[in-house]
C-alpha cells in the first residue's frame, strides 16, 4: 500500500520539464481504457520532441508496471514511471480514485494524498468490565492488536461496611484495568502510530479509560458512544468508523477556526494561491485546508523551475519563454509533501471559497 513517506519520496522527484508519468488504474477498469488519454498526451507534445521522447518511454515502463500489477479488490493502482529519473513503482491503494494518466514534472500525487487524508488510521476501543479489544483500523484493514482483561465486580446494593469494602475493591480494580488500556493505546501509539481515538462500550469502563489517558493520547481521542449489551465488536467498530469520519470533519474545521485566528491577530497565515504557494516554497507552512473541487492554473519555467499561479508566456522570476502550464493545486500538494506540511482536503464552505478556497497555517 502507498504510504505517506512514499509519498513524500515521490514528491520529491520534481524536475524541469514533463519527464513524469502517472497512471491511476481503478479495479474493474480495463488498461485500454486509458489510450483515449495516451492520443490526447502525444498529441499535445506534439511540438516538444524531448518531452514527447520521456513520453514513449516512460509510456512502456507504466505498461509494463500495469501488466505485472492489478488493482486490489474494490481499490486501485497507481503507477509512477520515468525513463529519465529511472522510476518504476506501482502502489495498491485501498479505494477507487478514477482511472487516469497524468504527464508532468513530477509524479501526480493529489489523489493518493487525498485518499490517504480521508482514510488516516485510528484506534478503536471496544470494553465492558470484563475486557477490552483494542483494533487498529486502517483503509485497508482492521487489525486486533492487544486485549486486556477486566473483571471487574457488578456493582451490588447491600449495604453497611461489607459493601463500601466491596466497593473500594471494585473501584481499585476498575482502575487498574483503566490503566492498563490506556498503557496499551500509549505503546501502540508509540509503536504503530494513529491519529485518531474512539471508546466504544459501557460507561463506567470507558469515562475510566478517558481518565487514565496520557495527555498525548487523550488529545487524539476524537469520541466515545456507549454500547449495548447484544452489540458485537462488529456493531461497536461500525458506530467507531462514523465517530472517525465526524472527527476528520471536526478536525478540517478546528484547522479553519486556527487559520481565521491567526489571519485575525498574528498573522501566521496565509489566503489564496498565491499566498500559499510562497510560504510553502519557504516551509514556512504547517498545514494547508484545501478545497478538494478547487481547480487553480499555475505556469513553471524550464529555466529555473520557478512556479508561479496563472498562464504567462514568461517566467515572472527570470523572464525566460520557456514555460509551460502546470496544475497549481498538484504543485502545492507536491510542496506541501516535500516540507512535511499537512494537507486536509474539505468539502467547499463559504468562508473558505471568500479567501481563495486555499488557505495555511504558518509555523513562523
Amino acid at each position: 500500500m502507498l504510504s505517506a513517506d512514499a509519498l513524500r519520496d515521490l514528491a520529491d522527484l520534481a524536475g524541469p520539464e514533463r519527464a513524469f508519468l502517472t497512471v491511476y488504474l481503478d479495479d474493474g477498469d480495463d488498461p485500454d481504457v486509458l489510450e483515449r488519454q495516451v492520443e490526447r498526451v502525444r498529441a499535445l507534445l506534439a511540438g516538444q520532441p524531448a518531452e514527447r521522447e520521456h513520453f514513449e518511454e516512460s509510456l512502456t515502463i507504466a505498461r509494463d508496471l500495469l501488466e505485472r500489477h492489478r488493482p486490489p479488490a474494490g481499490g486501485a493502482l497507481a503507477a509512477f514511471a520515468s525513463w529519465g529519473a529511472d522510476l518504476a513503482q506501482a502502489y495498491a491503494l485501498p479505494d477507487k480514485v478514477g482511472t487516469r494518466l497524468w504527464m508532468g514534472d513530477a509524479p501526480f500525487v493529489r489523489p493518493a494524498y487525498e485518499l490517504l487524508d480521508e482514510n488516516e488510521t485510528y484506534a478503536a476501543v471496544v470494553l465492558d468490565n470484563t475486557s477490552a479489544r483494542i483494533y487498529l483500523v486502517s483503509a485497508d484493514e482492521v487489525e486486533r492488536t492487544d486485549g486486556v482483561r477486566g473483571d471487574v465486580k457488578n456493582r451490588v446494593k447491600k449495604g453497611g461496611w461489607s459493601q463500601k469494602r466491596y466497593a473500594r475493591r471494585r473501584e481499585k480494580q476498575l482502575e487498574t484495568y483503566a490503566s492498563e488500556v490506556a498503557h496499551g493505546l500509549a505503546e501502540l501509539l508509540l509503536e504503530k502510530g494513529y491519529e485518531r481515538l474512539v471508546l466504544i462500550g459501557t460507561d463506567e469502563p470507558v469515562q475510566a479509560v478517558r481518565d487514565a489517558l496520557r495527555t498525548d493520547v487523550r488529545e487524539r481521542l476524537v469520541g466515545t458512544s456507549s454500547m449495548d449489551g447484544n452489540a458485537t465488536d462488529e456493531d461497536a467498530l461500525d458506530t467507531a468508523a462514523d465517530l472517525a469520519e465526524e472527527g476528520e470533519r471536526q478536525a478540517e474545521q478546528d484547522l479553519w477556526v486556527s487559520i481565521r485566528e491567526q489571519g485575525m491577530g498574528p498573522g501566521l497565515a496565509a489566503f489564496g494561491p498565491t499566498a500559499v504557494l510562497k510560504t510553502l516554497r519557504e516551509a514556512r507552512a504547517e498545514a494547508l485546508l484545501l478545497d478538494r473541487e478547487a481547480v487553480f492554473e499555475g505556469t513553471k519555467c524550464r529555466a529555473c523551475e520557478h512556479v508561479m499561479q496563472g498562464t504567462t508566456t514568461n517566467c515572472q522570476t527570470c523572464g525566460s519563454a520557456d514555460v509551460f502550464e502546470v496544475d497549481l493545486v498538484e504543485a502545492m500538494t507536491q510542496q506541501a509533501a516535500r516540507t512535511g506540511a499537512e494537507v486536509d482536503f474539505a468539502d467547499p464552505f463559504d468562508a473558505l471559497t471568500e479567501v481563495g478556497r486555499v488557505a495555511a497555517l504558518l509555523r513562523y
